[in-house]
């Protein structure tokens, strides 16, 4: 199986504990994924012509109320950034974020509006 580990910081509820979310890159199954007590988050994508494709978000409402799927979100958006990739949110969360995050926008293709 092809993975790739990405480690990223993330403040619990209490602000000043900070604990690390394993975001790994599961290739085989095109998917990002983080395992939590509550079972396996995940955010699917499929890759054409250096763009990847957010196709599908499989979040719990307690990883999105901690901001953990945000965190997640930023490190897969910080992957995709480092080879080069614009990214096609196709699904809500995804959509969301960017929508909230005006400086993730320079990650979208030259005239994708989102609607």
């Amino acid at each position: 199986m092809n993975f790739a580990y990405l480690c990223t910081p993330v403040y619990s509820g209490n602000k000043s504990m900070k604990i690390m979310m394993d975001v790994v890159d599961n290739i085989e199954m095109r998917h990002y994924e983080v395992q939590t007590e509550a079972g396996l988050e995940i955010i699917e994508y499929q890759i054409q012509e250096k763009k990847v494709f957010l196709t599908k978000a499989e979040l719990s409402e307690e990883f999105i109320k901690s901001g953990q799927a945000d965190e997640m979100i930023k490190t897969v958006l910080e992957v995709i950034k480092d080879k080069e990739f614009k990214v096609v949110p196709m699904c809500k969360y995804p959509k969301a974020y960017f929508k909230s995050h005006r400086e993730a926008r320079a990650l979208l293709p030259k005239g994708l509006h989102l609607i």
